[in-house]
């Protein structure tokens, strides 16, 4: 932190700084342009780049970089594989399965924001549903996109689970979690955090069950780029996650100063729910596997076990190996 000086020395220390505000947004003007395009609106889990940009950090390394919302990991991953953009941020399950679909193996991860897949059981308090040999003989409430995208399915197999001692219910539109206050269904799957949280507020839960303790674990939100780009601008992407580890230890260190930075760069947002994200966001940045190890880094093994439950469960094509969809070389090592 800086120390505060002497009154004789303000004048001089203003022109410093003056000069310096000057040099900092005309080295940002001149420095390399990056499109950033998030997989879905501003959240927690993008505050950390928030951060480093508000506080220079892409600036240091040369960088100016611009960030847009998204509306999905399917449309950032179709955004950067067209090259309307350098950088993206896309689940790494999500890309896996778009590169095994259209046949292309021109992108890849570098980096891992988010590796414990926050997808739950998640009950009401005193339902009993503690471990997963609970779930059978219940009602599971779910939609329909989550129920084919067979991961409870994992999830039974993953914990030697009777899909046919569990009563499936489906339950459209988002109905599940008033389904599971009204008692018409035992349980539901969804997302500890948000979905949990939102069931909480209207009535005591058990905590929620997540799929990642239980053998069942698809890396989330991961910083992907062009393999050509890549190729070509290393240099680029090791100075781009360099700065944005800073960012993260920042946000990390000072919570409600990340929240404040986010919220001046998207306004509009709901500054009550990217609280509760930034909050929450640390649980799910890394596995058992990562844990200790710095922001962004991903074990072999979780890529390995990403693949695999795809091939088994949502029907991707064989085929796809750990190295054609992540490369953790350009993360800083500290």
């Amino acid at each position: 932190m800086r120390k505060k000086m002497k009154r004789l020395a303000m004048p001089l220390a203003g022109l410093t700084l003056l000069c310096a505000s000057f040099a900092g947004h005309a080295s940002a003007a001149d420095g390399e342009k990056i499109h950033v395009r998030l997989a879905w609106v501003a959240g927690g889990v993008d505050a950390p780049m928030f951060v480093a940009a508000a506080k220079g950090y892409f600036t240091e390394k040369g960088l100016d970089v611009d960030i847009v919302d998204g509306n999905g990991s399917t449309g950032t991953i179709q955004a950067v594989g067209s090259g309307d953009f350098e950088i993206g941020i896309a689940g790494l399950g999500a890309l896996a399965q778009a590169q095994q679909g259209s046949g292309a193996d021109t992108m890849i991860a570098v980096a891992g924001l988010l590796q414990k897949d926050p997808t739950s059981i998640i009950s009401l308090k005193g339902s009993g549903i503690t471990k997963p040999k609970d779930i059978e003989g219940k009602r599971l409430g779910t939609d329909a996109g989550n129920f084919e995208d067979g991961m409870i399915k994992a999830f039974a197999e993953a914990n030697g689970l009777d899909m046919n001692k569990i009563k499936v219910i489906m339950i459209n539109g988002g109905g599940d979690r008033v389904a599971l206050l009204k008692g018409d269904v035992d349980f539901i799957n969804g997302w500890a955090n948000p979905d949990g949280d939102k069931v909480a507020e209207r009535a005591p839960i058990e905590p929620p069950m997540l799929f990642a303790d239980y053998g069942v674990n698809i890396l989330g939100s991961s910083v992907i780029v062009r393999k050509d780009y890549l190729a070509k601008h290393g240099d680029t992407v090791r100075n781009f996650l360099a700065a944005l580890q800073k960012g993260k230890a920042d946000a990390a260190a000072d919570p409600d100063g990340a929240l404040k930075i986010l919220m001046d760069a998207r306004p509009d947002s709901n500054e009550e729910g990217i609280k509760a994200e930034i909050k929450n966001m640390p649980k799910y940045e890394h596995t058992t596997a990562s844990q200790g190890k710095p922001y962004g880094w991903i074990a072999p093994e979780d890529v390995t076990l990403t693949i695999s439950l795809l091939e088994k469960y949502s029907g991707m094509a064989p085929g796809l190996t750990p190295a054609k969809i992540y490369d953790g070389s350009y993360l800083p090592a500290n």
